[in-house]
């Protein structure tokens, strides 16, 4: 299994040092790729054309530069005979006993479904508590999963950790254009039928508040707050109607 860090940070900077000296990582055996674009180092020229052409609310450079951090992490592993790729961000907080043996046997048994984006992290954060769909009667990692129904895609939030397969990483590369936010995943089945969202409780992340100031603490959360939208195409799903009504459908993750 591929393992990509997004992260823009210097190999020596104290965030990036912490994260990678997660068990998980077991102090460099475990080989990562770190990939970070900087949407500040964009000319105008791919900025405009990228985060403001034909938008009425712009992307910031940040949101462009993750973004096109996330699709590197994806093309860079299309170009590997991995079957699946780990794309984390550098704020992920992992299980100290979460070993990349028992992740890529859990996954061998799960056998996840192609073309499905697997996000391991995030779904407990209280952005994602409006996230509904069907509880799978198989667990990941002693956690339950939640098989996200399309008219929650919107509801979800963070690209902290996910999974992705072959199939997918393809699907979510062709999905990005125009650009979208790294984990703007709700024209997803509009775009693909075939494609899904899967979710489950392994990575954390740190709780992120309106007005934060900690500078280890990513600064795009704050982004999400006034950037929920752009005129980017509109999904048939999550519409207010479908979601009053299938919320009663469906069900949210358990606490």
């Amino acid at each position: 299994m591929k393992i990509f860090v997004i992260s823009i940070e210097d190999e020596k900077s104290p965030r990036l040092k912490k994260f990678l000296a997660q068990d998980f990582f077991e102090k460099g055996q475990v080989r990562v790729t770190k990939i970070g674009i900087k949407g500040g180092d964009l000319s105008a020229k791919e900025y405009f054309e990228l985060g403001v052409k034909g938008r009425s609310k712009p992307l910031s450079p940040s949101m462009v530069g993750c973004t096109l951090s996330h699709l590197a992490a994806l093309k860079e592993f299309l170009t590997t005979d991995d079957q699946y790729a780990l794309v984390m961000e550098d704020d992920a907080i992992l299980p100290y006993d979460l070993t990349i043996e028992k992740l890529s046997a859990e996954l061998t048994s799960l056998n996840l479904p192609k073309n499905t984006l697997f996000s391991i992290g995030g779904i407990r954060m209280k952005e994602c508590q409006k996230v509904r769909g069907d509880i799978l009667d198989q667990e990941f990692l002693s956690q339950k999963i939640l098989k996200v129904s399309p008219d929650f895609y919107q509801r979800i939030c963070y690209a902290v950790a996910y999974i992705v397969d072959r199939e997918i990483a393809q699907t979510l590369i062709d999905y990005h254009r125009p650009l979208r936010a790294a984990d703007d995943w709700r024209y997803l089945t509009d775009f693909n039928e075939s494609a899904s969202i899967w979710m489950t409780a392994i990575v954390d992340h740190p709780i992120i508040t309106a007005g934060e100031q900690n500078s280890q603490l990513s600064s795009i959360e704050q982004e999400r707050v006034r950037m929920n939208s752009s005129d980017v195409l509109v999904s048939r799903y999550g519409t207010s109607l479908r979601y009053n009504l299938l919320k009663f459908f469906y069900k949210k993750y358990p606490k």
